[in-house]
């Protein structure tokens, strides 16, 4: 229950650093989606029943943030497009589904994470990641009723996919530590025997 509570904290203190995280303006605009990558660190540390809870959470706090849609840069999200106000807004709970499938894929590979077999969870974070800003686009793309899907886009989702994936094994490591700072076992012995030699 400990290490619930000190996963949930995480969690509440990623999306509050999420809001000061810098833009990379060189990588396409892109940056560290931090709140993913907590929660999929902790997806694949949760049993089942506990990772649908923290997808819930997840999903509600980031729509609650994201839902408004802030006034687009001069000229539109693409180049040569003019926004006009009062875009309709995606719907309310879309988030949770999205973390709750990516969470139960994270929960596939959940026993390798627990013989300390990062190489596979840490992908799957950026492809996560990926997932997640691409489903986002595709949902204002069938709002605005037209597909669009400009390079630049495509570079933005991949260049934020990748520094959210080279962020995921310091998370993984948190995730550790909190794990044995509330005497919570995630691992078989395989990583003790792997970090003896």
């Amino acid at each position: 229950m400990m290490f619930c509570v000190l996963l949930a904290v995480t969690l509440a203190l990623s999306f509050l650093a999420q809001e000061f995280l810098p833009v990379v303006t060189w990588a396409y605009e892109a940056r560290v989606l931090l709140v993913p990558v907590v929660f999929f660190a902790g997806a694949a540390a949760l049993p089942f029943p506990l990772m649908l809870v923290f997808a819930f959470a997840t999903g509600f706090v980031w729509d609650a943030r994201h839902l408004v849609i802030e006034a687009a840069p001069a000229g539109g999200w693409f180049p040569g497009e003019v926004i006009e106000a009062g875009l309709p807004s995606p719907s309310f709970g879309y988030s949770i589904l999205l973390y709750g499938l990516l969470g139960s894929l994270m929960q596939g590979i959940r026993p390798l994470f627990r013989r300390g077999r990062w190489e596979l969870p840490v992908l799957l974070c950026g492809i996560g990641t990926a997932i997640l800003l691409t489903a986002e686009h595709l949902w204002f793309c069938f709002l605005r009723g037209r597909f669009f899907f400009p390079e630049e886009i495509a570079l933005h989702i991949g260049t934020t996919a990748l520094l959210s994936m080279m962020l995921s094994p310091i998370i993984f490591f948190l995730v550790h530590c909190l794990s044995q700072l509330a005497g919570y076992r995630i691992r078989y012995d395989g990583l003790a025997l792997r970090r003896a030699w």
